[in-house]
């Protein structure tokens, strides 16, 4: 993992096992209640959250300062706002809430958003984990978030920690990049091309260097996390973030290979669907069974390799680049994942908010809107949206 000052999130092991939300301002929580398949936007500071399952309002005061527990593991989150002129950087926000936690952990300075930010350990006999300091959009503020445990269930819950903070969008953008704590473990050493066959032609196409690694351990830290939601009623809310996450830290990946191979598909949605299903489905079947099966995206492109959700998602990310609307398909009792788009055709449909998806399987060498009679129950399907085109 690239960081520097030798502090950084530690690198989550393998291991264990996937809604576009009502968005709710932050001062309408006066009670505490669970959250579970919500993105938080705050009007007045204008940041939004997409915290992971079973976060609930323990504490606050007015709407600058909150704190939530996790209902499914002992962790509790921090949030505290402050008007830009209050300080002159994002390190002295951070250092006021760190003294506030008796923390003696280290802060170092970076930069996410093309803003200021800061990260820093928290540690202290009471409690372990991290914070993160972030310039606000429009010089509305700072936004300090810590996230921690108890300092013997700290590296345990290191995906949860990790992810909560990561989980914040501070701008339109930030919805297509990746979050701050990933952004600031991967800062990016360099860039690589690789050459990728689409039809009958090559591209050379760009990539960061870190791009497949960083991606992939992103994976692995939402994984393991979502392990911990298995049997519990927030298991597909937390299977739809999962995938989500991943959709985010991808897009920003994938951006530059996606423009260079973008000339070679047609215009016509049905056609440049028809097109780029025909390219995945010709990608070679590849899965690892240990820890999350699922190859990491930049990898998928490169390689050209992955199984069923591998290849839905990255349909459907480049679908959602080059402005049609996609959506990802999973059933848990067909073990079986698709895009689904928003385009003519004849074939099998998935209606999902007020649209009609025509399915694409990756897998299969079969046409747009052709599903295998024996996974064509809709009731067996749950769809995941992105942030590229928000359901009504």
């Amino acid at each position: 993992m690239k960081c520097g000052n030798n502090l950084h999130p530690a690198r989550v092991p393998r291991g264990g096992m996937w809604l576009i939300a009502v968005a709710i301002a932050f001062v309408s929580f006066v009670t505490p209640g669970l959250l579970g398949a919500e993105q938080l936007y705050s009007e007045d500071w204008g940041y939004s959250l997409d915290l992971p399952e079973g976060y609930a309002l323990q504490a606050k005061d007015g709407s600058s300062r909150f704190a939530f527990a996790n209902q499914f593991f002992p962790a509790t989150l921090h949030i505290v706002l402050y008007p830009r002129e209050k300080w002159k950087n994002s390190s002295e926000a951070l250092k006021n809430v760190t003294a506030q936690l008796t923390s003696t952990g280290p802060l170092v300075s970076f930069v996410w958003r093309q803003r200021d930010a800061s990260i820093s350990r928290i540690e202290s006999k009471d409690q372990a984990g991290w914070s993160v300091a972030l310039e606000l959009a429009g010089k509305k503020g700072w936004l300090v978030m810590a996230c921690v445990s108890k300092p013997d269930k700290a590296v345990a819950l290191e995906p949860l920690i990790i992810s909560t903070l990561d989980a914040v969008y501070t701008d339109e953008g930030s919805w297509f990049e990746p979050g701050p704590m990933t952004a600031f473990a991967w800062a990016s050493d360099g860039s690589m091309n690789a050459e990728i066959r689409f039809g009958t032609e090559t591209r050379s196409v760009p990539f960061a260097k870190i791009d497949a690694e960083a991606n992939q351990a992103l994976v692995d830290r939402e994984f393991s996390l979502l392990t911990g939601y298995l049997g519990t009623e927030q298991m597909y809310s937390a299977w739809k973030r999962y995938y989500r996450m991943i959709y985010r830290d991808s897009w920003f990946r994938l951006e530059k290979a996606i423009f260079a191979i973008n000339s070679l598909v047609p215009r016509e949605s049905e056609k440049a669907a028809a097109a780029l299903l025909s390219w995945t489905q010709g990608f070679t079947y590849e899965r690892n069974r240990e820890g999350a099966d699922f190859l990491n995206l930049p990898e998928a492109m490169m390689t050209l390799k992955g199984d069923c959700d591998s290849r839905a998602l990255l349909l459907v990310i480049m679908l959602n680049q080059m402005g049609v609307d996609a959506i990802l398909l999973i059933s848990p009792e067909y073990s079986h994942a698709l895009a689904a788009i928003d385009c003519p055709g004849e074939g099998a449909r998935f209606s999902y908010g007020k649209k009609k998806y025509l399915i694409a399987d990756t897998t299969a060498k079969v046409g747009l809107g052709m599903i295998a009679e024996n996974m064509a129950n809709p009731d067996k399907w749950f769809a995941v949206a992105f942030p590229a085109f928000p359901q009504p």
